[in-house]
């Protein structure tokens, strides 16, 4: 799915949320946006490895693709399709499509010394809103050039994702996210649900349970694999959400503050 995609998927994590019988009573439905001054979104490890002249693995949780830098389409294990183009010595583009629609283009730009980078991604989302978002990174490790490992130390979103949470079924939530067009109608009993939209990755689902009244954990799997976990918490005012996601294989989770919208 691609870095950027990758870190999306975190933020987009708090689908994973809880009910109850009334919706009066359940302390998650309304609507939410999240925070990022609030939010830890940094400290995730990316790796690229150079497996060949011009042909890089990304690594992702469990999954990996290996994709040749020559500007053709290829595809993707979540059933997108990346190209790869190197500009520069140290610039390379990566366009992302779904169903031969480019959905993202994106830029990786190495600094003069290939210790730091920046990554811009720049598209419209399925609701129309244009985005431009950005994360700065530096090499832990590997290298030269694209390859390596690589650790995040700053992200900018130039629209803050929202969710709207409403009642679903009996002890379910209806989990809206307008500017990707992108649902989930979930029960909170354990069971696997169909994530729905246009840049759902192939054969996503959601699963959860609730530990309390204020808290749920939740799990989010691709093609059968976990690829990330989620635990949210509603604060006693009942006005900020908490969700902390975390990646099989990376130990620094992703902290989440989500307020509430009047």
């Amino acid at each position: 799915m691609g870095v950027y995609s990758r870190q999306m998927r975190r933020f987009l994590i708090a689908m994973s949320l809880a009910a109850v019988a009334f919706a009066a009573d359940d302390p998650f439905i309304g609507r939410w946006k999240l925070s990022l001054t609030r939010s830890k979104l940094t400290g995730q490890t990316i790796e690229i490895q150079e497996v060949a002249p011009n042909k890089y693995k990304f690594q992702e949780d469990e999954h990996s693709d290996e994709i040749f830098a020559d500007g053709l389409d290829h595809p993707t294990h979540f059933g997108d399709s990346m190209a790869i183009t190197k500009k520069s010595a140290d610039t390379w583009e990566i366009t992302y499509k779904r169903a031969l629609t480019v959905t993202m283009n994106t830029i990786w730009k190495l600094s003069p010394d290939g210790q730091t980078a920046t990554y811009t991604a720049e598209g419209t989302r399925p609701n129309g809103q244009h985005f431009k978002n950005q994360m700065t990174l530096k090499r832990t490790g590997g290298g030269p050039g694209l390859a390596g490992k690589w650790e995040t130390t700053g992200v900018s979103l130039s629209s803050p994702s929202e969710i709207v949470i409403s009642p679903y079924a009996n002890g379910g939530h209806v989990i809206s996210y307008t500017d990707r067009k992108q649902k989930v109608r979930m029960k909170y009993d354990g069971k696997e649900y169909r994530d729905e939209g246009p840049t759902v990755a192939d054969d996503s689902t959601s699963s959860g349970h609730r530990i309390d009244a204020n808290t749920i954990e939740t799990t989010e799997k691709a093609k059968g694999k976990v690829v990330e976990t989620a635990k949210a918490t509603v604060s006693p005012d009942l006005q900020t959400q908490t969700i902390v996601v975390t990646e099989p294989g990376d130990l620094t989770p992703v902290v989440l503050v989500y307020e509430r919208e009047k």
